[in-house]
């Protein structure tokens, strides 16, 4: 079954192009998209998606009002998913953490990344991206996109057999990938993935 996406951004032309990319994803599905904030919680009610992207544009909190209109419709054991797409300051970032956010992802960040970073929020697992420069300063500025994809599946315990099924490549094809971002990364093995993630704060679990 698709992840199922609420998109909202004030700015047409990016909203109808994160549209694009994540319905250009089998396992994806954009169910609706809103410009103005103050729509988001009525239109969550409506639609229940398992992700809701908040792309900001100059600060990370212009994402406050809409983070905590979403929590506010949810009981605490379950608060929504939501990802934040920032370019703001680390301060800020921690701001929209506070107020409920699940994940938060460069908006310079590629196609890739943005398509693994919904598939780790719809699991309820936090998602840390650096908001600055985040391709060129990431540990994974070495990896292809197609390899941050992987790394990012192997950090979710995904098995080659399952990372073949949802990205619809071969196992050979899945081996080689990690192969070369094992070698890239300076990485033994999928433990030692799983900690260097941790460790740089590309993706951890918060309780």
């Amino acid at each position: 079954m698709a992840t199922k996406i609420l998109i909202v951004d004030s700015h047409p032309i990016s909203l109808a192009g994160l549209q694009t990319i994540l319905d250009n994803s089998q396992d994806l599905e954009v169910v609706g998209a809103v410009q103005d904030e103050q729509e988001v919680a009525s239109e969550y009610r409506k639609l229940r998606p398992d992700v809701v992207i908040v792309n900001t544009h100059a600060h990370a909190s212009e994402a406050l009002y809409t983070v905590v209109a979403l929590s506010a419709q949810c009981p605490p054991l379950a608060p929504p998913h939501v990802l934040v797409l920032i370019s703001g300051s680390a301060g800020e970032a921690h701001e929209v953490l506070r107020a409920g956010a699940k994940g938060l992802l460069s908006n310079r960040s590629s196609a890739a990344e943005l398509a693994a970073a919904v598939r780790l929020t719809a699991t309820g697992t936090s998602l840390l991206v650096p908001s600055e420069n985040s391709r060129i300063d990431s540990p994974l500025a070495r990896l292809t996109d197609r390899e941050v994809e992987i790394f990012r599946l192997i950090t979710r315990g995904f098995s080659n057999a399952e990372i073949s099924d949802s990205l619809q490549v071969s196992e050979s094809t899945v081996k080689s990938h990690i192969q070369h971002l094992m070698d890239k990364l300076g990485l033994r093995n999928r433990v030692h993935a799983v900690i260097f993630a941790y460790e740089r704060n590309i993706v951890h679990t918060r309780s």
